[in-house]
């Protein structure tokens, strides 16, 4: 099995504490990207505010607060979350769907792993050169269903999608898994930390004051059920929410959300394959410039997988 990225083997009050961000060349390239967006970047931020959406509509605790929600978004994100390239309408309809009955875990987690996938779909497809039909091949034959399972994905979505973008047919999910093919326990505990923090960076970004994130702070223990029920570490989030002292800058904030969505992205791209060789082709085949245009940091990537590469032929 492939070694996990650096973020994998960080302890949950680590990745609580922590807040590794991108460079301010990152940060100026994503404000281009929010300011002019490829279509790619779009997508993901269009699936990544729905995951939101669905996270928070789940998670709520009263028909109060999704009413709130729903009548004006604004009133949590404060327009903070426009200006990281989130949209706050994809954001509001899941809060709304939601307000026309009580809060539901239940109802609102087959959204959210629906959504999960297809953040990670647009990211996968556009972290190689469009061009390299070879490497979308290879992504067709060597991704595992059971792996992408550990990490709550939808293994057919995909690995049909790799397959569709090669110009080749799925092969047919076996009735058992590959050989040698294992979960992978340690990247899947930390790709559920890892999107647990970036949910609580996305949460806690929109306080304008200290008043604001102290009163998000003395509040998270009531969410902690809810978003366990979600499958993301409800305590992690917590405690996340509750480091962060002083409100974020809009830079703070685009420079956590490309972070730790690039974090999360390597740990299951890192993670889907037991093929040998499986980091070395990455190194070889992840491309920069199409990592940058999707809003992940494509030179963060690229740097975490070589490195991870390197200990794994040692």
């Amino acid at each position: 099995m492939a070694t996990i990225a650096l973020a994998a083997i960080i302890g949950a009050l680590a990745l609580a504490t922590a807040t590794p961000t991108c460079d301010e060349a990152g940060v100026a390239q994503s404000k281009i990207l929010i300011e002019t967006p490829t279509i790619q970047f779009e997508e993901a931020m269009g699936n990544l505010s729905y995951l939101f959406g669905w996270t928070l509509a789940g998670s709520a605790l009263s028909n109060d607060e999704l009413d709130l929600g729903c009548s004006a978004i604004s009133n949590l994100g404060h327009g903070k979350w426009a200006a990281q390239g989130l949209i706050p309408a994809y954001i509001q309809e899941p809060v709304c769907n939601q307000s026309h009955s009580s809060p539901n875990a239940t109802l609102a987690l087959p959204w959210e792993l629906y959504y999960s996938t297809e953040v990670f779909v647009t990211q996968m497809l556009n972290a190689f050169a469009p061009n390299n039909t070879a490497a979308f091949t290879y992504l067709c034959n060597n991704l595992r269903f059971l792996s992408l399972d550990g990490f709550h994905l939808s293994d057919a979505r995909v690995v049909n999608a790799s397959c569709t973008k090669a110009g080749t047919l799925q092969p047919p999910r076996p009735f058992t898994a590959a050989p040698g093919v294992e979960l992978n326990t340690n990247a899947t505990v930390a790709y559920r930390n890892i999107i647990s923090t970036l949910y609580g960076l996305l949460y806690a970004s929109s306080a304008l004051d200290e008043t604001a994130l102290n009163i998000y702070c003395a509040h998270e223990p009531e969410y902690i059920d809810g978003l366990n029920a979600l499958l993301l570490n409800g305590t992690l989030v917590e405690e996340t929410i509750c480091n962060v002292k002083l409100p974020l800058t809009v830079d703070q904030s685009i420079a956590a959300l490309k972070t730790w969505s690039s974090l999360a992205f390597t740990t299951v791209i890192e993670n889907v394959s037991n093929v040998s060789g499986w980091l070395q082709w990455l190194a070889n085949n992840l491309d920069v410039d199409a990592m940058n245009a999707v809003g992940l940091d494509g030179p963060a990537v690229l740097s975490q997988v070589s490195q991870d590469a390197m200990s794994a032929s040692s």
